[in-house]
């Protein structure tokens, strides 16, 4: 496999074969910009430059995009799900899977393709990490741009990982909420979603399962029916769900809907009460999503307090 990466050996990257595997080891240099709200560090590819609504980096002009994810928990526990089958119930068909060492890491990383928005977009994602926390960085551009592809390639496999960097899961984050009056606690930014739950871990180690998370769209997208698209992504979410009610929400001048419903939850086999909102916004929308398993009714009035709180930066 030493022959798809000979593009690769540079100052910064040196690569040898070593039992059957591929060895990567970078080491960071003036050239490698750092990931906002991420420990990781790229060199992103001419032409790409910071993107707007996600941690990493884009190119407008040819829709295409490095996108960096820190994953809670052991790399271990993420690569279980690293296979073709669960890959494609997303869309994706992978057509290559090879198991990675990065900078001593257990990595992998996977090729394949997408369709979307009438285009079929090649897709490399690397996937590593250390014993209590994970990196998924994914890069995608149309098929047909075969040296876009090249330089996003290149860039993902030079990531630099700074495991002793500080790091402000808010900063790369361009919207705020007040979660005063609820007993939730800021958990975890997972793809810069911001995760609140009752003991301020992911998973939760408690009984009571409440929870919130607030997220934005990576991408723009034109949605006519918005309310039908707010009743599909909750059915998306809970399959078996019981829309109890919805309704019209505006917050800091952003139109959209809410709605609350019942749900059972198979792992614990209990009901549990959903909120969720999405506000729409120049073509893109934030999603707000709480459960709760105890003490309900009062959770979803928290619920709606901390949405009505949301303001963007």
């Amino acid at each position: 496999m030493i022959h798809r990466f000979t593009f690769l050996i540079s100052l910064f990257l040196n690569i040898c074969a070593a039992y059957g595997q591929v060895t990567i080891t970078n080491i960071s240099t003036p050239e490698h910009i750092p990931v906002a709200g991420t420990k990781v560090s790229l060199i992103p590819p001419k032409g790409f430059e910071k993107a707007a609504n996600f941690a990493g980096f884009q190119q407008t002009q040819s829709g295409s995009s490095i996108m960096v994810m820190s994953i809670p928990g052991q790399f271990e526990k993420l690569s279980a799900g690293l296979t073709k089958e669960a890959f494609l119930t997303q869309g994706v068909e992978i057509s290559e899977i090879e198991t990675l060492k990065l900078n001593d890491m257990p990595a992998a990383f996977l090729t394949g393709t997408q369709n979307a928005h009438g285009n079929v977009y090649t897709k490399f994602i690397l996937c590593f990490g250390k014993n209590d926390e994970s990196v998924m960085i994914n890069g995608a551009f149309p098929q047909n741009l075969q040296e876009v592809g090249k330089g996003i390639k290149q860039a993902i496999l030079g990531a630099y990982f700074d495991a002793d960097r500080k790091v402000d899961p808010f900063e790369a984050i361009d919207y705020e909420i007040s979660t005063t009056g609820s007993k939730l606690i800021f958990a975890k930014n997972v793809a810069n979603s911001l995760i609140y739950t009752m003991d301020g871990k992911v998973p939760t180690e408690l009984a009571d399962r409440t929870s919130y998370i607030l997220t934005k769209s990576f991408s723009k997208m034109e949605i006519e029916d918005k309310k039908l698209y707010c009743l599909n992504r909750a059915k998306q979410l809970y399959p078996e769900i019981r829309i109890d009610s919805v309704g019209q929400l505006s917050v800091d001048g952003i139109a959209g809907y809410e709605l609350l419903g019942t749900a059972n939850n198979k792992k614990f086999d209990q009901e549990e009460k959903v909120y969720m909102a999405i506000l729409f916004s120049d073509n893109l929308y934030y999603i707000m999503i709480g459960s709760s398993n105890n003490d309900m009714a009062s959770n979803m009035q928290n619920f709606k307090s901390i949405t009505k709180s949301f303001k963007r930066k």
